[in-house]
């Protein structure tokens, strides 16, 4: 297991490799089912997972549901690698829910990341 500290250095790192081209949010059944609710792409969950960790953004429900509704299809994947961004983007997001599980436990909204 990776330690909390290296975790969220090696997400960070990686997350500002995208180049918000947004190619993955429109393949993503996720996304199609709620409508055009961006925080429910691929895009928007690894824009709330960078938010989360620099602190600008407090863990709630809401942010929870995104996070955890990710089918993990690796849709959004496939068009990254093809567009040449190459991001390993469930990866991500199972990485960014490793960390937000034990904020979960111990108390949610209110517990520090």
């Amino acid at each position: 297991m990776i330690p909390q500290k290296t975790a969220k250095t090696k997400l960070l790192k990686e997350i500002t490799k995208c180049r918000a081209c947004r190619f993955c949010v429109d393949v993503c059944p996720t996304y199609q089912a709620s409508i055009g609710v961006e925080s429910m792409s691929a895009f928007g969950r690894l824009q709330i997972l960078k938010y989360l960790l620099k602190g600008r953004l407090e863990l709630d429900d809401a942010m929870t549901f995104c996070l955890y509704t990710c089918l993990q299809c690796k849709r959004c994947e496939i068009i990254c690698k093809s567009k040449g961004q190459n991001l390993e983007i469930c990866e991500l997001i199972q990485l960014g829910r490793s960390l937000v599980s034990p904020t979960l436990v111990k108390g949610g909204k209110n517990a520090a990341i």
